[in-house]
């Protein structure tokens, strides 16, 4: 019983120690490469604006959506009218691509960093996708 409380006592003694001394070892790494430091900053400040921008924009169609629809109704082609949703999903998706790419100074490159790009362009298509639809479905009830 008490060799079980020792383990845990001593346990507890050597991880925070272990725990310690990386912290203390992160901090003098930051310290001594602060210019890394920066820059990854920089990069999850530029990630955290694209992002807040992919979020608000579909939202905006909230304003032309009665509108959008209304118009819609009044095509007599139906691939017209699925023509005038894709537009705007599309139009949404490039603005978001763009303003990707010009927070990037368009000058992305390593595979894995397209490769991370890429994915974040296909899941604001599908956030694009989504938010407009069940807008319209808000908006046509």
């Amino acid at each position: 019983m008490w060799l079980a409380e020792a383990g845990k006592f001593v346990g507890a003694k050597v991880a925070g120690a272990i725990i310690t001394v990386a912290v203390l070892a992160g901090g003098f790494w930051c310290y001594r490469n602060w210019d890394q430091v920066e820059a990854f900053g920089h990069i999850v400040k530029l990630v955290l604006v694209w992002l807040l921008v992919v979020a608000v924009l579909p939202w905006t169609s909230f304003f032309f959506m009665r509108s959008l629809l209304d118009y819609q109704s009044s095509l007599t082609n139906a691939k017209f009218a699925n023509f005038a949703s894709v537009a705007i999903i599309a139009a949404f998706w490039v603005v978001d691509i763009f303003i990707a790419l010009w927070l990037g100074d368009f000058s992305i490159s390593g595979g894995f960093t397209w490769f991370v790009v890429l994915l974040g362009f296909v899941a604001a298509g599908a956030y694009n996708y989504v938010i407009c639809e069940s807008l319209a479905r808000y908006v046509d009830s």
